[in-house]
């Protein structure tokens, strides 16, 4: 394997695919430096701590299938993962199987922070135009590696793309009173074909809601969220919580507030065939594989094993 040692590498995006990749090279040599626009970091496998709340209003939870990822996430998490006991309900009621759904204890981009802890991170850095980093360009870097996804990639690049990465809306909902409705009976509702397809119950993730208090995290379908996507983030909550309601046997009087929340590129299609890209680019991410916390991280991961500068 080729020592990347004299090589100064920009990794775009401080989710897990990113901290893979910049964690890989950094294991071969490179000098990385993930640049990420937004304070924080975790990409999609979001968490937010709101009114006394902690709520992964992302990625939901993640497996540990992978024996590569479950090795990394349990070495850098420790006792910090957990596993939810509760079962996923489909449209009928059935309960859908399950070989392990893991959380993070203290909020799902805890387990981003975990994995890139000690790499050069530069927050609240946007990049609009990945060719300015090369140093041939004048910028301090000898190749990017974008993992963004695909459709902010190819206009960071210069390139045109016909691909469009599916939106979801999302909303945080609570509710007076603890384990309303069908809450302590199952974790999630899924029916990706509804309008409401996904809504999940905090409540199951010790320690996460408020006490007193009945958290539900809801996602719309895609149809609905394309429909929508142009609505300012507090209509949300609107839009989905009769439908959450229903659901779950919510009681309308014991709602208490709402958070909303759009994902604008929420997840893709995978399977994604790159064009040749401008030399010293390079892309990694969930639209080459599939849209799944784990996904992200092997793809980042498999891509620091192979790369080899041009």
């Amino acid at each position: 394997m080729k020592d990347l040692s004299r090589l100064r590498l920009a990794v775009i995006g401080a989710g897990l695919s990113g901290v893979a990749a910049a964690r890989g090279l950094a294991d071969r040599g490179a000098r990385v430096t993930i640049l990420e626009k937004s304070r924080g970091f975790g990409g999609r496998c979001a968490s937010k701590r709101w009114q006394g709340h902690v709520v992964d209003h992302g990625a939901q939870y993640f497996t540990l299938r992978d024996p590569r990822f479950a090795a990394a996430a349990r070495t850098a998490c420790g006792d910090a993962l957990q596993r939810l006991q509760a079962p996923v309900l489909d449209g009928t009621g059935t309960a859908l199987p399950d070989d392990g759904r893991w959380f993070h204890r203290e909020g799902n981009s805890r387990l981003v922070r975990a994995l890139g802890e000690g790499l050069l991170i530069r927050t609240e850095t946007p990049v609009s135009d990945a060719r300015a980093l090369l140093r041939a360009e004048g910028g301090e870097f000898d190749a990017v590696i974008s993992t963004a996804p695909w459709p902010q990639t190819a206009k960071l690049f210069g390139l045109q793309t016909e691909v469009d990465d599916i939106p979801c809306l999302a909303a945080v909902l609570v509710y007076r009173g603890e384990w309303l409705g069908l809450t302590r009976d199952a974790y999630a509702l899924r029916d990706p074909a509804a309008e409401l397809a996904w809504s999940a119950c905090e409540n199951h993730k010790c320690g996460r809601a408020a006490a007193g208090c009945t958290v539900l995290v809801a996602h719309a379908g895609e149809a609905f969220s394309r429909a929508h996507l142009e609505r300012p983030a507090t209509e949300i909550p609107g839009l989905l919580r009769g439908a959450v309601e229903a659901a779950w046997g919510m009681p309308a009087a014991a709602f208490v507030e709402a958070l909303g929340h759009r994902w604008c590129f929420a997840r893709s299609e995978g399977g994604l065939q790159t064009p040749l890209l401008p030399p010293g680019l390079f892309y990694v991410g969930d639209a080459l594989r599939r849209s799944r916390v784990e996904d992200a991280w092997l793809a980042g991961h498999e891509l620091a094993q192979t790369w080899q500068p041009a």
